[in-house]
């Protein structure tokens, strides 16, 4: 009987092995003939083991069963040598080929991009054309896809016709270096997500306010000052100016709808037809301007109230305020020329 059984344990681990190497090599050869499924990112992460990558595999639809490739990657003493990084799947690659790519000693090559505080979108763009990671097109069309889909909660507020300028939070990043233009804005809407905590949310709720209001209010203030200090004073100039129903009158919109940076605008500028036009509307604009970076969305969820009224730059990084008209208009004949 104990014969027998041991027997019947034999054949059944031939059956299994044989089973094993027919399904992958059938899934290796269906990968190498079939290419029209889009390829997605996968990421193993440090300190993750086959329990876990087969869990996700499973959950990505890249693999069918997670116990069968832990067997497998166990029977090919694999389980012990996965290699964290982001790595390009298909549903279709076989199962072989994907313990293979991921048990590389080479990891997947990586870009790293940077993000600069107070780039737009377009900005953004042109950066990353430049870098040779996406195209113009395709960052637009996966803008409007992530909107579409509507599953980031910070993004309830935000009026439908806005697109997500803003929102793509300044950063240094390292991305697969055939990301998607998708997978590059979900990075940087992921790092805003983390970034926004819970505490300045709910700040924000109890001040009455929207984060979409916070971060078009803190994409004029990144324009308008580089110190800390200054941001969070000129925060409370422009919300007290919002309280009281009166125009911004921010120099940072006009030179927006420009599409240059002057150091002093003429009238006519400051009469230029455009919604963001904060010197011919009350309120706030359309949307952001930029992308602003953290310290400065804390500035106005935190803004320094004082007595000053009015401010300007005189373009060598300091911020000249003002607690009367008449004070300004001083610091503008001496700081800026008649």
């Amino acid at each position: 009987m104990k014969k027998a059984l041991v027997f019947a344990g034999y054949i059944f681990i031939v059956i299994l092995i044989v089973f094993l190497y027919f399904h992958f090599n059938l899934g290796a050869r269906k990968s190498e003939l079939k290419t029209s499924q889009e390829a997605t990112t996968f990421v193993v992460g440090k300190g993750e083991g086959v329990k876990e990558i087969a869990e996700k595999l499973k959950e990505q639809g890249l693999i069918k069963n997670k116990v069968i490739f832990e067997i497998y990657a166990f029977l090919k003493n694999a389980w012990k040598k996965f290699w964290p990084g982001e790595y390009k799947l298909n549903p279709e690659t076989g199962l072989r080929d994907i313990l293979k790519i991921l048990t590389a000693q080479k990891g997947p090559e990586e870009e790293e991009i940077t993000i600069i505080e107070g780039w737009t979108n377009k900005d953004i763009v042109n950066y990353l054309k430049e870098k040779g990671v996406v195209k113009e097109e395709d960052f637009k069309t996966a803008e409007e896809e992530i909107i579409k889909e509507n599953k980031y909660d910070f993004l309830t507020d935000k009026p439908s016709e806005a697109d997500l300028q803003g929102y793509l939070f300044p950063d240094t990043y390292r991305v697969y270096k055939e990301a998607s233009a998708k997978e590059i804005i979900k990075k940087m809407l992921d790092d805003f997500g983390n970034k926004l905590t819970n505490e300045y949310r709910d700040e924000i709720k109890r001040q009455g306010k929207k984060i979409f209001e916070v971060i078009t209010l803190a994409s004029i203030v990144e324009k308008e000052a580089a110190d800390e200090i200054d941001r969070r004073i000129i925060a409370g100039i422009f919300l007290d100016r919002l309280a009281r129903g009166e125009k911004l009158e921010s120099c940072t919109t006009i030179n927006y709808i420009l599409g240059e940076s002057k150091k002093k605008l003429s009238y006519q500028d400051t009469r230029t037809p455009s919604p963001y036009n904060t010197y011919l509307h009350e309120g706030l604009p359309p949307g952001p301007i930029c992308n602003p970076g953290l310290g400065t969305i804390k500035a106005v969820i935190y803004p320094l109230k004082t007595d000053y009224k009015y401010f300007l730059s005189p373009g060598d990084g300091r911020t000249i305020f003002s607690k009367t008209y008449e004070e300004h208009l001083k610091n503008k004949e001496k700081y800026l020329g008649k």
